[in-house]
């Protein structure tokens, strides 16, 4: 059983946004975590902040905002989709860049993945 956690940020060191923290929080429990990066300002860090997690789960995916063909926030539908297309867990996981889970709940998690994974109901 595989669990892909995602997520997709631009500028969030800027915005000083938990990102770090959030996917630290949860890097116990997936076999891959990744991150759509969308191009950032000259002064954003977030890129460089994400290369500083050494784990090898951490997957950056490069991305570019088209906010002219997604207007009114449409964009973060479309950048979440474009994480959640890259990931290859049986189950995933997603969590916005200030969002953390609580390590009391790995196990959890992990037990109900593993209970549900065959489960075929429509």
């Amino acid at each position: 059983m595989r669990i892909s956690g995602f997520s997709f940020m631009r500028n969030t060191s800027k915005l000083y946004y938990p990102f770090v923290e959030s996917i630290l929080s949860v890097l116990p429990v997936v076999d891959e975590f990744v991150v759509a990066l969308g191009k950032g300002d000259s002064d954003d860090q977030t890129e460089a902040q994400l290369r500083a997690v050494t784990s090898d789960k951490l997957k950056i995916i490069h991305t570019e905002w088209d906010v002219a063909r997604y207007p009114r926030g449409m964009v973060y539908a479309q950048q979440t989709d474009l994480a959640k297309q890259a990931c290859t867990g049986d189950w995933l996981l997603y969590l916005q860049s200030d969002e953390l889970i609580h390590e009391r709940y790995h196990e959890v998690l992990t037990n109900v993945c593993s209970l549900y994974l065959e489960d075929v109901k429509t």
